[in-house]
């Protein structure tokens, strides 16, 4: 299964994206595209090409921003715009206090990490690996 990472405004690309492959290619998964972006209108852009080409999309970034570039105010917005009625949206937790997002809808999923390789690896422990593999494959 292939999936898009888009790094969202984000600086520590490289761990990230490690920390991603180490635990998604054991299971099956394998990164399609790698893409970055900086605005919310790029990232709207970006996540629907992302969307027609890949079940998964994984957004790296924008979760400490307080403004309306912050990828929650800007998926909600993206969301409640398109009218879409979600199956299934789980917060994610990391031990540091860190929140990302696993959105599902219909046969796809998008999941929001925060700029944190270490908090990426405690999400992807935290069963959340599992839930895809199981979901996905």
């Amino acid at each position: 299964m292939k999936y898009d990472l888009i790094f969202y405004m984000s600086r520590k690309t490289s761990n990230c994206e490690k920390r991603i492959e180490q635990y998604l290619k054991p299971i099956g998964f394998e990164e399609n595209r790698v893409l970055s972006c900086t605005t919310p209108l790029d990232l709207g852009e970006i996540l629907c090409k992302s969307l027609t080409l890949c079940h998964i999309c994984i957004i790296v970034g924008g979760l400490d921003h307080n403004s309306d570039e912050n990828i929650s105010t800007v998926l909600s917005r993206v969301f409640s715009n398109a009218g879409i009625s979600l199956q299934n949206v789980r917060k994610l937790q990391s031990e540091s206090g860190q929140t990302g997002y696993l959105v599902r809808y219909k046969s796809q999923a998008i999941i929001v990490f925060p700029d944190s390789p270490d908090d990426i690896e405690t999400m992807l422990d935290n069963k959340l690996a599992e839930y895809l593999e199981k979901s996905f494959s």
